[in-house]
């Protein structure tokens, strides 16, 4: 039985506008800004979990990697981005952030978020989830199932663009300073009046006031800390 989460967008089209680009590192809230964007009404925004559970839309970012950052295939291009994101007004998290050129350009009238947070603290969170190695579990189910294939790759794929190496996980002063130049670089791409730096925990006011949103009666999101990150990897 096929998943229904399983949807192949090659031959998809774009079919909403995407509005807002959230292009901060993974670990600085994306999660939390998942929720608020889709509370705000960009439905649908995605994440980089949704690829955990589409292995159609891990195959194609693989490809938009491989090309990119290992010089393996062909760029994906304005037509490839609404086959992939055509059902998305927002996007948040890895791997969309590493292809922030890509989609400022492909998305001019996007407006631009930069989730952010001090270096040393996004380190700690960092080490603590992304930094962990994957589960030998899944590691040994990529040898009989295709799915779990596609994770692995996709997974050591995203980290080894971010951060510049497959070696990188312990090495804390080349992911902060890979941290720190990712968040110069998207500044050097957007005016000042289509961006805006955000924490999380300045809560609903910049943001709404940035995407011109009325604030919502309920508290901005807290979600997808270490502890959730660890169980979902345990799955």
């Amino acid at each position: 039985m096929s998943n229904p989460q399983w949807v192949d967008r090659r031959n998809a089209r774009r079919t909403v506008p995407l509005q807002v680009l959230c292009l901060g590192i993974s670990r600085t809230g994306t999660t939390s800004m998942t929720r608020a964007l889709e509370t705000l009404g960009y439905v649908k925004t995605n994440h980089g979990m949704d690829t955990f559970y589409n292995p159609y839309e891990r195959q194609m970012w693989i490809e938009a990697m491989n090309a990119k950052f290992f010089g393996k295939g062909k760029l994906y291009v304005r037509e490839d981005w609404d086959r992939l994101l055509g059902h998305c007004q927002a996007v948040t998290d890895a791997p969309h952030y590493l292809f922030a050129r890509e989609l400022i350009e492909a998305y001019p009238d996007a407006k631009v978020v930069l989730t952010i947070r001090d270096p040393d603290s996004w380190w700690r969170s960092a080490s603590a989830t992304i930094g962990v190695p994957i589960p030998l579990l899944r590691r040994v189910g990529a040898l009989i199932d295709p799915n779990e294939t596609t994770y692995e790759t996709f997974v050591n794929l995203t980290w080894a663009a971010l951060f510049g190496t497959e070696n990188w996980r312990g090495d804390a002063e080349l992911c902060k300073a890979r941290f720190t130049a990712h968040y110069d670089y998207v500044r050097s791409l957007v005016p000042a009046e289509r961006l805006l730096d955000f924490n999380v925990k300045e809560g609903w006011g910049p943001l709404c006031s940035f995407l011109g949103k009325e604030i919502p009666d309920e508290p901005f999101p807290r979600l997808f800390d270490t502890a959730a990150y660890g169980a979902l990897m345990k799955e």
